[in-house]
């Protein structure tokens, strides 16, 4: 990691950090925290990226409903990259709280540490930016309240928020183009060699507190595919 990669990582664990003598929490933040036992583990005896982002879909979506007052539900989530696996038996910290509300929109900021009970130890597992769209009311579309920053952190976090969400417009646009464009690449394994499917039954297992399915389970379905779909390259490969 770059010195300019560690210093933006340690400024987004301070905006995580209680400010000020006065008592003062943001009221949007939320707190999990979860013990990995041997069922959240994949093949490999670590915690499941999938069941990792279950949880922090599950996290930020009471942030944003705790803002919004109604149903919340994930419209995207940035681009995360995990530094750390996390084994059987270690705690998972997971903390989330809304940086900035737009109309109907609003960005949660997530962050993901690791503890160790035994050895007092905490490390820094990811952090994420994901988006909330507020339901419908029988009212009709929600006018979301504005966040009110009142740290020096929470104002740095809601003027950054404006302009990821600008560049998450125009990485989309950019998505777009590729995908619409047919470039073919040399030496490339054909795209039907590594195709893989899966068809999954929504059980109440599945569902959330709004008895449906949500993002961070459709996320971890996602996962386990791409998985499987990434060791079919390495397998054509060896052939």
């Amino acid at each position: 990691m770059t010195s300019k990669g560690k210093c933006a990582d340690a400024a987004l664990d301070l905006l995580f950090i209680e400010e000020g003598d006065d008592g003062y929490r943001n009221p949007t933040e939320l707190k999990m925290s979860q013990i990995v036992l041997p069922c959240h583990a994949n093949h490999c005896g670590e915690l499941s990226v999938g069941q990792l982002l279950k949880w922090m879909d599950s996290t930020a979506c009471l942030s944003a409903e705790r803002h919004a007052g109604c149903s919340c539900v994930t419209a995207s989530v940035d681009d995360i990259h995990f530094e750390h696996t996390i084994g059987v038996g270690k705690v998972v910290n997971i903390i989330a709280k809304v940086n900035r509300a737009f109309t109907s929109s609003m960005e949660v900021g997530i962050l993901v540490d690791c503890e160790d009970l035994y050895t007092d130890r905490q490390w820094k597992v990811c952090h994420a930016f994901a988006t909330f769209v507020a339901r419908r009311t029988e009212a009709g579309k929600v006018q979301l309240k504005q966040v009110l920053p009142r740290t020096q952190a929470e104002q740095m976090e809601y003027s950054l928020a404006a302009e990821r969400r600008r560049m998450r417009l125009i990485h989309a646009e950019i998505m777009n183009d590729l995908l619409s464009s047919s470039t073919e690449f040399q030496g490339a394994v054909p795209a039907e060699r590594t195709r893989v499917e899966s068809v999954e039954l929504v059980l109440p297992p599945h569902a959330n507190h709004q008895v449906s399915t949500f993002g961070g389970q459709i996320m971890a379905w996602m996962e386990n595919v791409a998985t499987i779909a990434a060791r079919c390259v390495r397998s054509v490969f060896k052939t």
